[in-house]
């Protein structure tokens, strides 16, 4: 924290930030003992923290517990100064969560993305979900502070241009969400980035990555992805499109992408192509009747009676991706990998069979695990760049 030199507004701001950003992270405390970890003057930490409590950043708790002399009164960041949105849009269906500061989800909703051939009638589909949510929950839409949006695609940060969208997501430009959005709720900051890139950094931060420093994290789902930590941070490489693993071959000459091949998508495709070249109509019953994706409650039901159809389907998949997997081993010398997506709901001990091939083919030691968020590595890792963005600037809020 500066003492002395600067000016005196920018010094205070900045040691207001200072104080915020360790409340937020050590929760509750008292000003004795910040006077001790910052080494500053009692009458400084007094004035600083008494401005913060003015702005509703911190709160008085009342009296803690004594060793001998005065009882210490108690501080803590204010959890509920504001709220954030994490939407995720990587699969068939949009779905968001409202969380306040400390990452307690209070509401959620989905909406089927299917429904709307239109991008602007989705936005406002889910502007509205996210007023009623805040309506529901007796929230100012002034205190709803980041929304953070997950992207199927390549998006570049600084020109908000979008590469290698998805065919089956009708919402291809970012500038217009953003701008959507950004009228919906005038004081909330639009952070749009890659979905993958936020589920890596939400595994990363609140799942089965806060143990490495290096990680590949692979999602499967309508499309194919992966996001790349190097060293604690995402790396999103020159055009912002690292990472974009489904556009990859498994074959020569092959008109056809691992995405084509082993995603949700492509599995779905391929049941359809043998349901014809067989001539059995039942492999249909695999996939909803909407054909655009599979349907997981019969799929598995199958896959427990050891369909040798499905069998042989994932038993492909594990192929294609232990490969991508060892040929990353000794392309990045990663500390893990972890896997993540819908596809994960089947009914498929995916994870020991990728340990099996893996092992065969690689001499690098690596962990291979499933991500643990529940479906939510994309909504986690919004809410961590919500939450970095505002407590980068929490004094000018």
């Amino acid at each position: 924290m500066d003492k002395k030199t600067g000016n005196p507004t920018t010094i205070k701001e900045k040691n207001q930030k200072v104080l915020a950003q360790y409340l937020f992270e050590n929760k509750t405390t008292s000003r004795s003992n910040l006077v001790k970890v910052f080494k500053l003057s009692a009458p400084s930490i007094y004035k600083n923290i008494g401005q913060l409590i003015e702005q509703n950043i911190v709160l008085e708790l009342g009296e803690g517990g004594s060793e001998g002399g005065r009882r210490p009164k108690l501080i803590s960041f204010n959890y509920d100064y504001g709220y954030i949105v994490g939407i995720d849009l990587k699969g068939e269906t949009l779905k968001l969560a409202l969380a306040n500061m400390e990452l307690n989800i209070i509401g959620r909703a989905e909406i089927s993305i299917n429904e709307f051939n239109d991008e602007t009638k989705l936005i406002s589909q889910s502007i509205k979900k996210i007023k009623s949510l805040l309506k529901k929950n007796k929230i100012k839409e002034k205190d709803l502070l980041s929304i953070s949006i997950g992207y199927p695609g390549s998006v570049n940060q600084e020109t908000g241009a979008v590469k290698m969208a998805p065919d089956w997501l009708n919402v291809s430009d970012v500038k217009k969400m953003e701008a959507m959005y950004s009228e919906a709720f005038s004081e909330s900051s639009i952070l749009i980035k890659n979905d993958t890139n936020l589920a890596a950094t939400g595994e990363l931060k609140y799942g089965c990555g806060q143990k490495h420093k290096n990680l590949l994290y692979i999602n499967v789902d309508m499309g194919v992805g992966a996001g790349i930590i190097i060293d604690g941070k995402l790396f999103e490489g020159s055009r912002f499109a690292s990472g974009e693993i489904g556009f990859t071959k498994t074959k020569v000459n092959s008109s056809q992408s691992l995405e084509d091949e082993i995603s949700i998508r492509g599995l779905v495709q391929q049941i359809k192509n043998d349901s014809e070249k067989q001539n059995n109509s039942d492999l249909l019953t695999f996939i909803n009747k909407d054909e655009t994706t599979l349907n997981f409650k019969v799929c598995n039901k199958a896959l427990k009676k050891n369909d040798p159809y499905l069998i042989n389907l994932m038993e492909q998949i594990v192929e294609k991706l232990s490969f991508v997997l060892v040929n990353s081993c000794y392309l990045l010398d990663m500390d893990a990998f972890i896997i993540g997506g819908q596809l994960l709901e089947l009914n498929y001990d995916f994870k020991s069979k990728l340990d099996e091939m893996v092992n065969e083919y690689r001499n690098i030691e690596v962990e291979i695990g499933y991500s643990s968020l529940n479906q939510d590595e994309v909504i986690y890792g919004g809410f961590a760049l919500a939450l970095d963005e505002i407590l980068k600037n929490i004094v000018d809020y």
